[in-house]
């Protein structure tokens, strides 16, 4: 590996970058704050000195995947500035006059060196500099997610149909082009104006044309006209998966065969098309400790316990306070937080009684986990109760209030309409719900959810300056180096915005006074 060119080298080396490159600039701050040279340790196992030609320096091809994100670049854009931006030469550690590498290396070095894995590593020594510099101490932590819109264009069912049916033949075309003719290549290649009297009529007759197509492949398939190799398996479960989604309440629908990882997500009444950005995030420096990317219709609530354990594993961090929002008031969610004694600043979802609107909700009874009583909103108690499985294997109980009180009761017409009295479901989970509901009522509650407004700026910052919310790769895995990019240039402005022109051990000192 080739160590960085060194701006000495040039003649008007450093005299320029003094000159030009001012003091305060961000690039100079974050030279003086943040150390890279962590990235050849972590990018040994993936260089070999003695095969093929010189390799670009990993600090310097990191240094370039950062400047993308700072400053809104593309590959050819980022290449190009540092071929023209005095600033950017400063920070890449290139002389004045020194070339810059293809644009190309850069992807390649985003995909083969680093990958999603080595992003990840990327991350967490960011955090642990943060963790060393005393920005990060686990007192209270918020957590949330984003959404990030795919880079796809969407189409109707109709012609995702079609698009997956073209991307079977044009498959088969590679390893037999008159079997790709006589499956419908040719009609494809030359569609016919065809009016249909509905949209329905048109899906229809797609889908017709794709379900033939599958039979007639997987004839083809049996008689070994055709390899059944890894692209042309993709693209088939694509169609099938095309074809199925054609159910109005299908779930998982699927909506680009160009990104198949792409779904479609739903948050404040707006939808979008891609992925969900989860983050957990130091209230009092705002430093983000942890981050996930999932397809945008997964559930917020399921992604606390995983975060919270690798943050735990990686960084040793367990918060002494957790807020989030109704998102995350999963009973697994607030009884793995009180296992751990961590207190739970979540707003809690009102329980609606859809079937039986304008009747008493769960939420009106008062339950009492030590006797196992229940009390209804009229002040009758009813110990007469049974217990049953919930559905991830955890017990609860059934109360069952006398029919004899129930239809004497004057609140009845606002809590049941039968004759054999209320019946009551409590969950497991139930004391749980009951602390934090206990927890907000609280001056310390209320204050600690005020804050929570802190990772909505982040969020904020995150989409605007550092490149978040449109995704500029295609598929999971690539979604989520497209996430893990944004957090830590996010992280690096925040250090420097803390830490620049502070003295050494500045925070760490300040903890120690307090």
């Amino acid at each position: 590996m080739l160590k960085p060119k060194s701006p000495q080298e040039s003649f008007f080396g450093s005299y320029l970058y003094d000159r030009i490159v001012p003091v305060d600039h961000l690039l100079r701050k974050i030279n003086q704050v943040v150390d890279f040279s962590f990235i050849g340790k972590i990018l040994k196992d993936r260089y070999n000195p003695d095969i093929g030609r010189p390799a670009e320096d990993p600090e310097f091809m990191l240094r370039l995947c950062l400047l993308q994100y700072i400053y809104n670049d593309s590959d050819r854009q980022v290449v190009e500035n540092a071929r023209l931006n005095l600033a950017y030469k400063y920070f890449l550690g290139l002389a004045v006059d020194a070339e810059v590498p293809d644009y190309t290396s850069i992807s390649y070095f985003r995909i083969q060196r680093l990958g999603e894995e080595k992003f990840r590593s990327v991350l967490e020594q960011i955090v642990r500099q943060c963790i060393d510099k005393g920005l990060v101490k686990g007192k209270r932590q918020i957590i949330d997610s984003t959404p990030i819109i795919a880079n796809i264009s969407l189409s109707s069912l109709t012609g995702l149909v079609r698009k997956c049916r073209e991307n079977v033949l044009k498959t088969i075309e590679k390893q037999d082009i008159k079997i790709a003719e006589n499956l419908g290549l040719k009609e494809l290649s030359n569609p016919e104006q065809v009016k249909f009297a509905s949209t329905e009529e048109g899906l229809q007759k797609e889908i017709e044309t794709a379900g033939k197509l599958l039979d007639s492949v997987t004839a083809e398939l049996r008689v070994k006209k055709l390899i059944p190799n890894e692209e042309l398996q993709k693209d088939l479960g694509l169609l099938e998966k095309a074809v199925a989604d054609r159910e109005e309440h299908a779930k998982d629908k699927l909506l680009s065969p160009v990104d198949p990882d792409a779904r479609m997500g739903k948050k404040t009444s707006k939808n979008w098309p891609g992925y969900k950005a989860h983050i957990v995030m130091e209230e009092e420096t705002g430093i983000i400790t942890g981050v996930e990317t999932t397809p945008a219709n997964a559930t917020d609530g399921s992604q606390l316990k995983p975060m919270l354990k690798e943050q735990e594993e990686v960084h040793s961090i367990k918060p002494k306070e957790l807020t989030a929002d109704k998102a995350y008031d999963w009973g697994e969610n607030l009884e793995s937080l009180a296992n751990k004694q961590t207190v739970a600043n979540i707003a809690l979802s009102k329980q609606v009684n859809h079937r039986n609107e304008g009747y008493f909700t769960v939420d009106d009874f008062l339950y009492d986990p030590e006797n196992t009583k229940l009390m209804c909103p009229a002040g009758h108690i009813s110990t007469n109760c049974y217990s049953e499985i919930l559905y991830n294997n955890k017990s609860g109980y059934a109360f069952q209030f006398k029919a004899s009180l129930c239809n004497t009761c004057p609140l009845k017409p606002k809590c049941v309409k039968n004759k054999e009295g209320r019946r009551i479901y409590i969950s497991y989970y139930e004391p749980y719900f009951r602390l934090a509901r206990e927890r907000l009522e609280t001056e310390e509650g209320k204050q600690a959810y005020r804050n929570r407004y802190k990772i909505e700026q982040k969020v904020a910052d995150l989409t605007r300056y550092c490149g978040l919310r449109r995704c500029r790769y295609r598929g999971l895995d690539r979604a989520h180096i497209h996430t893990l990019l944004s957090t830590t240039v996010c992280n690096i402005k925040r250090m420097v915005k803390l830490l620049w022109g502070k003295p050494d051990n500045y925070y760490l000192e300040s903890v120690a006074a307090v």
